[in-house]
């Protein structure tokens, strides 16, 4: 007669560790790319999910991972994320079911046909037990996560939203490699103009062209805020606070080249451009400035503008944006980024992988 719930061994290699206790071993389905999703254990972290790729980074005697937003350490094994937990739940509720069934046909006698025949001759009676239709298991629900980034460290493969500071494994401070990804999408858009150009004409590839300016005046604007967010954290200074300070001198300062000096300036004491000269200051600001008619007038010079960047263009006429200008703006974005973020944020060593350290010995 079987008398435990559930049967030893199986595809969940389920063994019994006690009286009443069971191990069992639920293997996490992965996307179709072979990413697994993760989420940070700390609750108040946000947005606290993200993917790795199973066999790259720390692959063995791994003790400690890290949320890519907040880094908050912890044993890998924490950072299943709800519906993982679900998932193996009801993997755990079927196999118990099984089990439950297969305890009742032992006890009733019912063979592996589910049933059993009592007399005979002029009398006889039929037990049958027909079980409850299960349920499918779902695979566990994931999010899309579209930012990708191999970490230059411990070379794992992981997936975020945003732009996040940390790598999930070493631990180590990859914000700028994030960054880089980002501008390496605007390089790959500049790069296929020339094919949109041909195939779909002339007014395609300048207003390719013109996304990629607004594009890399975005990214500008978010590493900007995203390491003063950061750089307020470090200062202790509370959520209220920080919110307060970006709502009312922050704001959009950052899509300028010169108010975002100013700012910096007065509220953090921090020369944004100690590493470039004027006049490369002065080359980001007159590009950054075709944005304005690009976004706020379809691309038409105003007055405004002419103001603004003081050009000899003419009012009217379309803003003229090169592939070459754009090309500058993302070399000297990322000067900027480099110096300042070197400046604000000393860097934190990597976690080692012994399995690495182990391949390059001699």
């Amino acid at each position: 007669m079987t008398n435990t719930l559930f049967r030893e061994g199986g595809p969940h290699r389920i063994r019994q560790t006690g009286v009443d206790s069971y191990e069992m071993r639920v293997s996490i389905p992965t996307d179709e790319e072979g990413r697994t999703a993760r989420e940070c254990p700390d609750g108040t972290c946000s947005p606290g999910y993200f993917k790795i790729k199973g066999g790259t980074g720390i692959t063995e005697g791994q003790e400690i991972a890290f949320c890519p937003y907040c880094r908050h350490e912890g044993d890998p094994n924490d950072y299943y994320t709800k519906e993982q937990i679900r998932y193996a739940e009801d993997i755990v509720e079927r196999e118990a079911m099984n089990g439950v069934e297969d305890m009742l046909k032992d006890a009733l006698g019912l063979g592996s046909t589910g049933k059993r025949r009592f007399g005979g001759d002029l009398l006889s009676i039929e037990m049958s037990m027909q079980p409850t239709p299960k349920s499918p298991v779902r695979r566990p629900y994931e999010d899309e996560v579209r930012r990708d980034v191999v970490c230059p460290h411990c070379g794992l493969d992981q997936s975020v939203y945003g732009l996040a500071t940390w790598c999930a494994d070493c631990g180590v401070d990859i914000f700028l490699t994030h960054v880089e990804a980002e501008m390496n999408v605007v390089r790959s858009m500049l790069a296929d103009i020339p094919r949109r150009r041909e195939n779909l004409g002339r007014r395609i590839a300048a207003k390719d062209r013109e996304n990629c300016l607004e594009d890399t005046v975005s990214i500008f604007e978010a590493v900007l805020r995203a390491l003063v967010r950061r750089h307020q954290q470090q200062l202790e200074m509370s959520e209220d606070e920080i919110e307060l300070q970006n709502k009312k001198r922050i704001r959009t300062v950052f899509q300028n080249v010169h108010r975002a000096s100013e700012v910096m300036t007065d509220e953090f004491g921090i020369q944004l451009f100690e590493a470039m000269s004027e006049e490369q200051v002065g080359d980001l600001a007159r590009i950054f400035e075709k944005r304005h008619p690009i976004t706020h007038n379809l691309g038409v010079v105003d007055r405004k503008y002419i103001e603004k960047a003081r050009t000899a263009e003419r009012e009217g006429r379309e803003v003229l944006v090169s592939t070459r200008e754009i090309e500058q703006a993302l070399d000297l974005s990322m000067s900027v980024f480099q110096s300042l973020h070197d400046r604000l944020f000393p860097s934190i060593p990597a976690i080692s992988d012994p399995a690495a350290e182990q391949r390059s010995s001699p």
